[in-house]
Order: structure tokens, then sequence, then C-alpha cells
């Protein structure tokens, strides 16, 4: 399993009725990289949405589950699913878990996502697509948004980050949430990113930050990883870890602009590609 994250992974079915002729899901070299991570409130509003549109698929969900088809009620069999991922006492869940969904590859090529919330339209699952994991939540601070305006001519191509390598086509904003990189406080790791162009190759600066101290923000001395670093080839930069970083999930942001972009994270870019991922600091 190349994603041994916990908080991300707790649980998945060998389900035929989803995998067809997959035997198990871990052998899947993209296990893990579904880019559905919800926070907890989102987590109750996926359930929710599911039990309003696939109320069904819920209770063949339990039944696989357990291996019982009990005479007892679809909506006990569904209420039974609520308390086990959302509730504990009567209240809910730290990092309460959720049903993800993709391909038999455990991919999403049609970027489809299940709803969070009960008062979004129901929608057809893809063809092919299937309950692929049951995830855990975990609560990210409250970031703020930004985005480029247009990336149709240059955008960031791949991201390496120690052993971790992303490569990825053009987006304003994608956010790999899913993708988790693992560090150690202390350490020492390479982040090389490489920008792409669909016309010809220009100049782009980059910047980047890594909100070390897991308070919402990247404004915290050393947490521009990236400033102004310009070039139309990759760039390659050796990040150290602090010693005093808070250990948990906490997010990195990328950016690289052919208009010079902003040392401000909060800044939008204009001609270009944000990028998004999760770090969790050991």
């Amino acid at each position: 399993m190349l994603i041994k994250n916990r908080i991300l992974i707790v649980m998945l079915y060998c389900m035929a009725a989803f995998f067809s002729s997959v035997s198990c899901a871990n052998q899947y070299q993209n296990y893990g990289m579904w880019d559905d991570i919800l926070s907890p409130v989102q987590a109750v509003g996926r359930f929710q949405w599911l039990e309003k549109c696939y109320s069904g698929l819920l209770v063949e969900t339990w039944e696989r589950m357990y291996d019982a088809t009990d005479l007892q009620s679809e909506q006990d069999k569904i209420n039974e699913l609520k308390k086990s991922w959302l509730y504990e006492e009567g209240r809910l869940k730290s990092f309460p878990q959720y049903l993800t969904f993709g391909n038999e590859d455990h991919e999403n090529p049609v970027n489809w996502k299940a709803g969070i919330s009960a008062s979004e339209s129901c929608k057809t699952i893809p063809v092919g697509y299937r309950i692929i994991g049951l995830i855990t939540s975990f609560d990210f601070k409250d970031y703020c948004k930004i985005s480029a305006r247009d990336s149709s001519k240059g955008y960031i191509k791949q991201v390496e980050f120690g052993t971790f390598t992303n490569t990825s086509g053009a987006n304003n904003l994608s956010n790999f949430w899913g993708r988790v990189i693992q560090v150690d406080r202390g350490g020492n790791y390479h982040l090389v990113v490489t920008p792409g162009f669909t016309v010809m190759a220009w100049p782009e600066t980059w910047h980047g930050w890594i909100d070390w101290n897991r308070d919402g923000d990247f404004s915290d001395k050393g947490e521009a990883i990236l400033i102004n670093e310009v070039s139309d080839e990759a760039i390659s930069k050796l990040i150290k870890i602090p010693a005093n970083a808070k250990p948990g999930f906490t997010k990195m942001r990328i950016t690289m602009d052919v208009g010079g972009g902003s040392r401000n994270p909060c800044n939008n870019i204009r001609f270009g590609e944000v990028e998004e991922y999760t770090i969790k600091i050991n």
C-alpha cells in the first residue's frame, strides 16, 4: 500500500459487486490517490447525500461489511452505518468516515465526486465507477482561497518532494489534498517543480509555502519555501523541515506564474497554476 496514512485510509472492502474482477483494492499503485478529502461536516453531508440518492447502495454496503442479509429494515441498516461512521455516544466523531468512488484502477479520470450535502441534486455514478474505500476525514484550517486566471499556456507539470512525485495537466487550481507527502521534523528533502507549456517555454516565477505550525496561514517565519524563483525549466530546492514543526497534517501551496506571481500566498495569480498538497509532519 503506497499511502499508509491511518487518517486517510482505515478500511477497504473486496466487494465483488463493485469491483467485478478486481480481487482487492490495495493491489493498485494509485490506491489512496482520490483527491476526495472531506472535513467532518462534509463527511456528514456525503452520507446524507448518499442516503437521499443511493440508499440501496448503503444497504448493500452494510450487508457486505457484515456478511449478512438480516431481516432488520433497510433504514436500520443505514442507521447502523451512520452511527458507525459518523457518531460516537451521540456526538459527531472528531474524524468521521465516508465513502469515496473511483474506477477499477482506483483513479478518477472524469473528476467525479459524490455529493457533500443533502441539498445537492442527485447525479449518476459514472460507468465503471464503484466504491473504492472508506476514508477518515480530517479538518484543515480555513486557508485563504486563491487561483490562477488562465492556465492554458503554462502550468505546473510536475512536483517532486523527496520520494513523492505528482505529474498533472493544466488547471487554474489543483487541489491534490488526497496525495499526502510524509516528512520528518529536522529532515532535508529536495523539492523539484517543473513547468509545462502548451505553446512555447517562457520564464516562470515560482512561489511556495508550507504551514509548519498548522495555524491556517502561511505568514509565519520560514513558511515561504520558494520566493521569486524564475526559470523556464525545472527548479530544485532543498527544504529543511523545522525541528519545531507541529506534527500532523498541514498544507503546502505552490504557485507558478509567467506574470511574476506574488509573495502574498493569498493573492490570485495571472497566467499559470496553483497546486495544493497535504503534508504529514512526523
